[in-house]
């Protein structure tokens, strides 16, 4: 048995404003993309963008990158406006 299972937690947050159940302790910026349905395939993951908010806290992912989770973060993702 791994220690890394004494470790998973399920919390709650919200993407794209919905309700969501995720094990942590992290989050990854590609499956923020996944949870909020957004296909990817053939396509180069730096046209999209994810932020993040918990309370006063805000930050973005990058392709590659993860946050902790906390219960009640928000994540907001989707195509970048950048051209």
């Amino acid at each position: 048995m791994s220690n890394d299972i004494k470790h998973e937690q399920e919390y709650e947050i919200f993407i794209k404003s919905r309700p969501r159940k995720v094990v942590g302790p992290s989050i990854s910026f590609e499956e923020v993309l996944r949870l909020a349905n957004i296909d990817t395939d053939g396509q180069e993951l730096g046209l999209f963008d994810v932020d993040w908010t918990h309370g006063n806290e805000k930050g973005t992912l990058a392709p590659g990158e993860s946050v902790k989770l906390r219960n009640g973060m928000r994540f907001d993702a989707g195509k970048s406006n950048r051209s």
